[in-house]
């Protein structure tokens, strides 16, 4: 559930401030003016919505998608069985294999809810369990449907863990690539062409100029070369805290979604991530404004992000779903229309669901395009280096044949 930072006079006159979770800001409102405040200030507290976010992805107290879905769909079956919530937790506890985080993080359910809380009330709690979770429990608890909705929950971990895995395969694959390639060059530079310098020095010959820029490469690589260690490992820490700013964050964000084809991935992804995750809330009876706000910690692109509230703003001032997602630029027209055909049937979150499946099916494609277009460069690349370097060697070893035989 989102939280909120609040600032104002309780009827006393007396200052205060606090945080406070709701469904949205009109529920906080209304929360707030109950106690009897006077509110001045009222704001999403977005960094403790993204840290329960990333806790529940890769924090090391949080759960990962694949077991989220796991537990998920486990939880759900023994429900729909009529086994009650609590002994259907402790059965789930007990089985082989889970990861120690589920483990621990279901222990911890079993006590809330042995003390009297509702599911949706002990998962809110703890920081291992993301929002989307939450909200679909607790929309699940309050509907009576809640089989329905920790299926809804599994099927979307599930996906987000499919989807997470091929995206982070295809970026990871040319990072890789280039530190085989640099690592082989090094080996090479810094190791082998300096074993044959000693020799080629006891000849009375001119080498090629080939060889001379190799054996110059090797011999700064070998003087030089902790120069190039440190100025490394300073860009790196230079660059990760730089992108750890917002300012950084989102100039990497625009920049990344302007790359040729890699960019268009990562649209692709950000757009498939929203519409299931605006599809699994909807479905739940989650209102829209609320499904949005949880939505945009979902994609991990400041661009996006910032469009996601724009449409939440237009939205809350009586804008319709599709004219708002339209307004911000960044939604392909396939996905408004789809969007504006499920407000007029009713079927919002059918049609969300279906836009998320094309476009995972899109970006499984461009993956498997990434893949096969690298795999030759990388063969290339690889050659072509080993090939200047062994011709930096043969050349020179020809020459010496020469002079021996003569």
């Amino acid at each position: 559930m989102p939280e909120y930072k609040y600032q104002g006079r309780n009827s006393h006159g007396e200052p205060v401030r606090g945080h406070l979770q709701a469904d949205s800001e009109q529920a906080a409102i209304q929360e707030l003016t109950r106690r009897g405040y006077f509110i001045t200030d009222l704001k999403l507290n977005r960094d403790v919505s993204l840290k329960d976010l990333s806790l529940a992805r890769l924090g090391p107290q949080g759960i990962r998608p694949r077991d989220l879905a796991l537990f998920a769909r486990q939880l759900g079956v023994l429900y729909a069985a009529g086994i009650p919530i609590l002994s259907a937790l402790m059965a789930i506890r007990q089985q082989q294999g889970l990861a120690r985080p589920l483990v621990e993080a279901i222990r911890r359910l079993e006590e809330r809810l042995a003390s009297g809380a509702s599911l949706a009330i002990a998962m809110r709690a703890d920081p291992a369990f993301p929002a989307i979770f939450t909200n679909l429990v607790s929309a699940g608890e309050a509907g009576g449907h809640l089989d329905d909705a920790l299926s809804q929950a599994a099927a979307y971990f599930q996906r987000e863990y499919q989807l997470g895995r091929k995206v982070r395969s295809a970026l990871t694959y040319p990072k890789f690539v280039a530190i085989i390639a640099l690592g082989i060059t090094w080996f090479l530079l810094a190791t082998v062409l300096p074993s044959f310098a000693s020799i080629f020095a006891s000849f009375d010959m001119e080498l090629p100029a080939i060889t001379r820029f190799m054996l110059a490469g090797s011999d700064w690589l070998v003087d030089w070369g902790w120069i190039v260690f440190t100025a490394i490992a300073i860009f790196l820490l230079a660059w990760r805290y730089w992108r750890s700013t917002p300012r950084g964050r989102a100039t990497l964000d625009r920049l990344a979604l302007r790359l040729p084809f890699f960019g268009q991935m990562l649209s692709l992804n950000a757009i498939a991530r929203f519409c299931r995750t605006l599809g699994a809330l909807t479905h739940s009876g989650v209102n829209v404004v609320t499904s949005l706000q949880l939505a945009e910690q979902a994609v991990d692109n400041s661009v996006f992000t910032q469009a996601m509230r724009q449409a939440a703003a237009a939205i809350g001032q009586g804008s319709r779903l599709a004219s708002a997602l339209e307004q911000t630029g960044l939604f392909p027209p396939l996905v408004t229309h789809m969007v504006r055909v499920g407000e007029s049937s009713g079927s919002l979150d059918i049609m969300l669901r279906q836009v998320a499946d094309f476009y995972d099916a899109d970006l499984n494609s461009m993956a498997e395009q990434l893949t096969r277009l690298i795999e030759p460069i990388v063969i290339l690349v690889v050659a072509l280096i080993a090939g200047l370097i062994a011709l930096a060697i043969a050349l020179p070893m020809m020459q010496m044949v020469n002079i021996v035989q003569f």
